[in-house]
This record gives structure tokens, C-alpha cells and sequence, in this order.
């Protein structure tokens, strides 16, 4: 697999688009990020260079749908488009994947890894050797979001969190978007990625980039619920064990 030429064809696909939109930007940066992320975390896994290619080429698929999501819907919300959905029939129902050289044996685990990198869970089944690329992608999507929220979102927790949420937050599970009723519930949603992590590894890197932490830092709290935040930090801080700053 030439990684090299798939960064190329990357390169060139996005350039279609209007790069001087900030969210077409942010996305395409965002997608280098996951790419380094990804290899990252193969290698802390032991993979061999071309498990590590594989699961570098996922990473500059999983994001493939935001660029024309965002050029349509002038959106990121995945209840109007779906972003992973969208790039599965970009990749191999429009055939764009084939301008990547890629084998047609890898085909079937890029499909599966782009299309449930997004869900709450991953709803396909899938092969033992599929298994770690589908998971991987999951992970170092999610390390990459903490350093987007602070370079190009506001954070706030404002408006009560639903029970639900709080519920599902504390019982470490990560928290659907469907309950979502006030900024401090998508705040939670967002702080929970960390309990889908899949590997050690992962929480390995996260910690070395301190994103998590200036996340948390960044976020600016309601005094009225401030009491619930502080509950929240300190035990996502704990289950990451890294230290409040």
C-alpha cells in the first residue's frame, strides 16, 4: 500500500473544495491529526508497517463525507447527513476510492472502520482481523476532537444535564446524542468519549498530547451547575488518572 500516493490523492480531492472555508479547513486538518494519531497507536500496538498503512489510509477515509456535508449542509450535524454513511457511498457506491490504488482485499475493513467510526457503537460485525482497524479509527478520532473544541469551538456548560446523561456518564458509558437537550449535555457526550476507548495504548496518547486536559481548562461553567461539572471532571480525571490542573 503507498501511503504516499494515498496522501497525495487526499491532498487533491480536498483541494476541489473551498479551502478558505474555515470548516472545510478544519476537517482537513483534522484529518492529518487522526492519520499521525492512528499511527501512533498502531505502533504502541505492535502492528507491522502494513497493518500500520492500513490503518493510516482508514484514517484519511473517516472524515472523506465531511467535505461535501459541509459544502451542502453548511453543517456537521450527522442528524441531517451523515458524515460516515455519506463517505461509504462516496468510497465504493461512486467508486472514489479507486483513484487510491488501493488492493480491492483491503476494501471490505476500510468500509466497515469508515461506516462505524461515527456510531455510538459499531453495528456492523465484523472479522477478528478486522476488529483492531475498526476500533483504532474509533479511538484516534476521538483523541484528535479534544484539540478541535479548544482551537475552534466554545465551550460552555449551561442548562441543567439530563438524568440520563448524567446516568450514563458516570457509569462510564458514552452518552447519545438523541437525549442531547442543553449545551452542558453535549458538553458531557463530549467528555465521555474517553470511555470508548479501545486500547490502553490510546489513553497513552491522549495523555502525552494534553488535549484532555486544556479541553477541560477551556470549558467555561454556569455557576448554578458548576457542583455537577466539578463531580464530572473529577471522575473522568480519575478514570484517565491524570492529575486536575
Amino acid at each position: 500500500m503507498d501511503i504516499n500516493f494515498i496522501d497525495k490523492m487526499f491532498k487533491e480531492y480536498v483541494n476541489t473544495f473551498n479551502m478558505e472555508d474555515e470548516n472545510i479547513y478544519l476537517k482537513y486538518e483534522h484529518t492529518f491529526e487522526v492519520v499521525k494519531f492512528s499511527e501512533e497507536i498502531a505502533r504502541k500496538l505492535n502492528l507491522n508497517e502494513e497493518e500500520i498503512n492500513l490503518a493510516k489510509a482508514i484514517a484519511y477515509f473517516h472524515d472523506i463525507g465531511r467535505f461535501e456535508q459541509v459544502t451542502l449542509t453548511n453543517t456537521f450535524q450527522d442528524s441531517v447527513m451523515d458524515h460516515a454513511d455519506y463517505g461509504i457511498d462516496l468510497l465504493f457506491n461512486r467508486g472514489l476510492i479507486e483513484k487510491f490504488n488501493i488492493d480491492k482485499k483491503y476494501y471490505q475493513v476500510i468500509y466497515k472502520a469508515v461506516k462505524n467510526h461515527n456510531k455510538l457503537e459499531i453495528l456492523d460485525e465484523i472479522e477478528k482481523e478486522e476488529e483492531v482497524f475498526v476500533k483504532l479509527i474509533r479511538d484516534a478520532d476521538k483523541v484528535d476532537i479534544y484539540r478541535v473544541r479548544v482551537k475552534y469551538m466554545d465551550n460552555i456548560f449551561e442548562g441543567v444535564p439530563q438524568d440520563i446523561n448524567i446516568n450514563d456518564f458516570f457509569n462510564h458509558k458514552l452518552i447519545n446524542l438523541k437525549n442531547k437537550k442543553t449545551k452542558s449535555d453535549s458538553l458531557l457526550c463530549v467528555m465521555a468519549f474517553v470511555y470508548d476507548f479501545n486500547f490502553k495504548e490510546t489513553k497513552e496518547v491522549l495523555k502525552e498530547t494534553n488535549y484532555y486536559q486544556e479541553f477541560i481548562n477551556s470549558i467555561k461553567v454556569e455557576e448554578e451547575i458548576k457542583d455537577i461539572f466539578d463531580k464530572a471532571k473529577k471522575e473522568v480525571y480519575k478514570y484517565l488518572d491524570i492529575k486536575e490542573c
